[in-house]
């Protein structure tokens, strides 16, 4: 099933099979390599190979072949079109079925054609086709333009797959349908309805303590950044506001909540109604001490507790800090405003992904590869032979500088205990600061990584190109260079040592 509920694809790639034309030499089209690229960026910004799924028709049509049923299946049950739009495009009557079909579809089902001002239909263009050419279901879209035409009468060529200018409009592109995929309706069940027999996992949910006037604004957009990374928020509490009724009502939010955060300042907020000892941000706290779930307590890092005046929450917060307040283990964090709401989806995550593993992945291993933009191909023919050999890879976001992304990498390092450098035509000074900088975050937060690989992919290398001193973890090297396609007797011995268990 695609990441969309309620869809068996979240992508279908409408285009004319005359721009997957190879010249001569080539081993793949422009839409082929095209496709390779979009799945690469979008699994990465997923975090994870095989999830997102695209539907795309690489058969070899000519002008004869009727518009078949496994193509209307496909447009049914897809979230998303792409149209890559071209003369080949509009002069086939095949593509234009193809889009009339998907924008009627679209358009009565519950989710309708337009989602927060963004079409369902995404417009590329791969020449300045001019507008009053376009197909009448892409009015009103502005497209992507991947051709190097720069004046209004210019025709254009389609860019090239290696150049800069295809990199930086598969970014935009990549954007631009996450953000499409996330605003999906959550549970609708529009295209495809679940499975017998397969099982939904709950989306996770975090209960927001009461707070303090002086966080009111900033608990606001901390809520709504949680939302837009799809965690259910539970609030509201009070009312009730009478003490009793507080408290149960409070620890019924908490007993459905996976994790409780709470939100303090210097100044406690509302004394609670008919307890006047307390207030409500600070019994909330100890509600959730008292029980069992997961529980992240913020105090910004400037606040000095020695100066607060009532001593009863001063005492209170210092019990917090040092721990000494309840032997249950939670989070307390510090830091600035800005700050914590990335604190907070972190901590979420590391939760969230503890309790995927007990749901359906305890027996499945995960590894995580890390590429650079230069080696993603190889990853994605990586990540299909794991898969293949019932592995899950997770793949990680790269930058030009290997300490980008440091944050991410570390909280998919949480995931997993293997972790795979993919090493094609990366610069081994980029490889080496990379594992630096992940062995930096191993020992730092106690990952739970017990190998690290790096995996040579084409061009041809040495085993003894690469020499690494440490004694922390031992680097395995599994070198596939000199094989454009991955030697099976490589692969057959790679499996067995990632699949190998640690005494």
């Amino acid at each position: 099933m695609a990441i969309t509920p309620g869809y068996d694809y979240d992508i279908f790639i409408s285009y004319a099979h005359v721009d997957n034309s190879k010249f001569p030499g080539q081993e793949e089209g422009w839409i082929q390599l095209f496709f390779q690229n979009l799945t690469i960026m979008l699994d990465k910004r997923y975090g994870r190979s095989g999830e997102i799924k695209i539907w795309w028709d690489n058969r070899n049509f000519d002008g004869s072949v009727v518009f078949d049923n496994s193509i209307e299946d496909g447009i049914k049950k897809s979230a998303i079109m792409i149209c890559l739009n071209s003369p080949g495009y509009i002069q086939s009557d095949y593509c234009r079925k193809e889009v009339e079909s998907f924008k009627n579809k679209a358009e009565n089902d519950n989710v309708g054609l337009i989602i927060d001002n963004r079409s369902r239909i995404v417009n590329v263009l791969l020449n300045n086709v001019p507008f009053e050419e376009w197909p009448t279901e892409l009015s009103g879209t502005t497209g992507f333009p991947f051709h190097d035409s720069k004046e209004k009468d210019f025709f254009g060529n389609t860019l090239e797959v290696n150049s800069v200018e295809f990199r930086k409009e598969m970014q935009s592109l990549r954007d631009a349908i996450w953000q499409l995929l996330v605003q999906f309706p959550k549970g609708e069940s529009t295209a495809v309805t679940e499975k017998q027999g397969e099982s939904s996992e709950k989306t996770f949910k975090i209960y927001m303590g009461e707070v303090a006037d002086t966080l009111r604004t900033p608990r606001k957009r901390i809520i709504y950044e949680l939302e837009k990374k799809g965690f259910d928020i539970l609030e509201g509490v009070p009312p009730p506001f009478d003490a009793e009724s507080h408290k149960e009502k409070v620890a019924e939010m908490i007993a459905a909540s996976d994790l409780a955060v709470h939100l303090l300042d210097s100044i406690p907020g509302r004394e609670i109604d008919g307890d006047p000892e307390f207030w409500y941000s600070q019994r909330q706290t100890q509600i959730t001490l008292e029980s069992e779930k997961p529980q992240l307590i913020w105090l910004p890092s400037e606040t000095d507790i020695s100066k607060i005046e009532d001593p009863s929450y001063r005492t209170f917060l210092e019990g917090l800090e040092s721990g000494k307040v309840s032997q249950k283990a939670y989070e307390f964090i510090r830091s600035s405003k800005s700050s914590i709401a990335r604190e907070i989806i972190a901590y979420a995550k590391q939760l969230e992904a503890k309790r995927k593993n007990d749901f359906v992945e305890t027996e499945q291993l995960k590894v995580l590869l890390d590429t650079h933009f230069t080696d993603q191909l190889h990853a994605l023919n990586l990540s299909k032979m794991l898969l293949e050999n019932h592995i899950q890879p997770y793949i990680n976001p790269q930058e030009d500088d290997p300490r980008k992304n440091i944050n991410l990498l570390g909280d998919r390092m949480s995931q997993v205990k293997k972790l795979i450098f993919i090493y094609g035509n990366v610069s081994k000074e980029w490889l080496t600061e990379r594992m630096s900088a992940a062995l930096q975050l191993i020992v730092t937060n106690d990952y739970p990584i017990e190998d690290f690989y790096v995996y040579m992919a084409p061009p041809t290398k040495n085993d003894t190109d690469l020499l690494i001193n440490q004694k922390f973890l031992k680097v395995n090297i599994v070198n596939s260079s000199r094989d454009v396609v991955i030697n099976k007797g490589v692969l057959a011995k790679f499996l067995v040592d990632l699949k190998a268990q640690k005494l």
